[in-house]
């Protein structure tokens, strides 16, 4: 009887043992944990665990940022952290994948001028390129459908750009996709940016995400302005700045007013440099009614703030 008396005693005894572990095993870890004694007691060490030191991960430009802020000085910061000054980008490989999605309301009381000027370029920066790299791989899938003589793939990339192949003669399609499919030097497309949107400071650029001022006859799609010949005509006004972009490249792409300048764009699928954006520049005179003086702007921007070493990223 006392065998059993104790072998009974001896099994509420481990589970008294193992209730207090479970109890205060925790509580004791945390005491240990706010301490250094997992430092001090070699016994101990074996209870720390092994972690795995790595270097610091940097932004990658394939990974995109989405941004958008009231203040200037929040987008400025960014631009800071991400190491994104559009003078200092060599190359893609630097170039960080931001998307601004709207402008800072209070763009206008940056200053000096050059700081303000800074801020935009570097933000629109990436969404031109981005916009421009779709068009590329679209271009380039287009040069493979050519050299397959692939019909349907054409058909399928001219829908892309409102184009009827049914309306184009048969020996002229392939001309006509490639004049129509290309991309637009970045330093156009920056300094009609700047200059439509008034340097991101303008009405329609802060209310309607418009930079490059595309008119529509559309009341429920656009911004009306103080001033305008045409009772019907507004602003256009999208979503986002990247909305934007890639409707001013359609549009350069696409409309006759600008088929000189696609005429003088044109290279053949084995020509890789594209033509300057200072040189082309000089097509743009139908996209204002100032015409000359419009291209004399543009040509002044690219210069002036030196964006024609931007056109070699893409």
């Amino acid at each position: 009887m006392k065998k059993n008396r104790n072998r009974n005693f001896t099994f509420r005894l481990d589970l008294i043992i193992i209730f207090i572990v479970i109890l205060l095993g925790p509580a004791i870890g945390l005491l240990i944990s706010k301490t250094d004694l997992l430092d001090k007691i070699e016994l101990l060490k074996i209870l720390k665990p092994e972690v795995a030191v790595h270097e610091q991960i940097l932004l990658n430009p394939n990974h995109k940022i989405f941004f958008s802020s009231t203040k200037s000085t929040d987008l400025e910061v960014l631009l800071e952290q991400v190491g994104l000054d559009y003078s200092k980008v060599l190359n893609l490989e630097n170039l960080s994948n931001l998307n601004l999605l709207s402008l800072p309301k209070d763009l206008s009381t940056i200053e000096p001028t050059s700081r303000r000027k800074k801020i935009f370029l570097s933000s629109i920066l990436p969404l031109i390129v981005n916009s421009n790299l779709e068009i590329l791989n679209h271009r380039k899938a287009l040069c493979e459908a050519i050299k397959k003589n692939d019909y349907e793939k054409k058909q399928i990339i001219a829908k892309k750009y409102n184009i009827d192949l049914s309306t184009i003669e048969k020996l002229m399609i392939d001309d006509t996709l490639i004049r129509h499919i290309d991309a637009i030097p970045i330093s156009l497309a920056l300094s009609q940016a700047a200059v439509e949107s008034g340097w991101g400071t303008s009405r329609f650029a802060l209310q309607g995400n418009a930079l490059f001022g595309q008119w529509v006859w559309n009341e429920s799609k656009g911004i009306k302005p103080k001033l305008a010949s045409d009772k019907n005509a507004v602003v256009r006004k999208f979503e986002t700045l990247g909305e934007s972009v890639k409707a001013y490249l359609l549009n350069l792409n696409t409309h006759f007013a600008y088929s000189a300048m696609r005429a003088k764009r044109k290279r053949n699928c084995s020509q890789k440099k594209l033509i300057s954006g200072f040189v082309l520049a000089n097509w743009m005179g139908n996209y204002a009614i100032t015409r000359d003086e419009y291209i004399k702007t543009l040509r002044l921007v690219i210069k002036t703030n030196k964006l024609e070493l931007l056109d070699d990223l893409i």
